[in-house]
């Protein structure tokens, strides 16, 4: 008896075409088609930037005009008041304003980056005191070229005004002018800030001293992690060092 053998070409036919539609699907995944999910996650990611900056434009907007307003009352006060003492607190916290404002807008331009330039910084600092002061102040900036990270930027752009106003109070030589220099230079692992007067020098531990701001200076060089010391030169050298972060 014969065996006969039954063929089931509809099978072979429907198992070639299934074999044929996954080849192709192998073919289309190694092809050089661009996938879209990438390019979407790069289009949320500069979407992202672009809300992020436009954030950034409007914080420091209103912040430029907060200290403004902020500058403004102070001088109102300073207008209307006949106490000398008033008057001498309200100039000073217009200065130091002044300073807070000076280093933001340093931080500001510096966006993408984790550095602001020292060298502008302190230039920026010592011409927003210039025109604070009166004609018989002059300050000299000798600072070299480097970068300082960002958030050193705003208590030493307040240490520089601190030292500054305290020359001009006290720093005066016998004619009563002022002449002051600043310099901020970079050693290995330290900066170096120096504020020097031409006037007769203090002596910084002397409790009679009225020495305005000089407090303030210190609790800074402290949050910088450096240390502040006073020279008769024979004027008076205000150093402050601070390490390299």
């Amino acid at each position: 008896m014969k065996t006969i053998q039954r063929k089931h070409p509809k099978a072979n036919r429907e198992f070639g075409a299934v074999r044929k539609f996954a080849d192709g699907l192998d073919t289309h995944a190694n092809s050089d088609v661009p996938s879209i999910a990438p390019q979407s996650i790069q289009d949320q990611r500069t979407e992202t930037i672009s809300l992020s900056e436009q954030l950034l434009d409007e914080w420091n907007h209103r912040l430029k005009n907060d200290l403004q307003i902020l500058v403004r009352l102070l001088e109102s006060g300073y207008r209307k008041t006949r106490s000398s003492d008033a008057r001498e607190v309200l100039s000073d916290a217009i200065r130091r304003i002044g300073a807070i404002g000076t280093a933001q807008r340093a931080y500001y331009c510096a966006r993408g980056s984790t550095d602001v330039n020292g060298q502008d910084l302190v230039n920026a600092v010592c011409a927003n005191a210039r025109t604070l002061f009166g004609s018989d102040v002059s300050i000299d900036c000798k600072t070299a070229r480097g970068n300082l990270p960002k958030e050193i930027a705003m208590p030493l752009a307040l240490i520089i005004n601190e030292l500054l106003m305290n020359a001009v109070k006290y720093g005066g030589n016998q004619h009563g002018q002022v002449t002051v220099t600043v310099g901020l230079s970079r050693r290995p692992g330290l900066y170096e800030l120096c504020v020097q007067d031409e006037g007769f020098g203090f002596d910084l531990e002397d409790p009679n001293s009225r020495l305005s701001g000089l407090g303030l200076v210190r609790a800074l060089a402290q949050r910088l992690n450096g240390s502040f010391t006073v020279e008769r030169t024979p004027g008076a050298r205000c150093t402050v060092r601070f390490p390299d972060r």
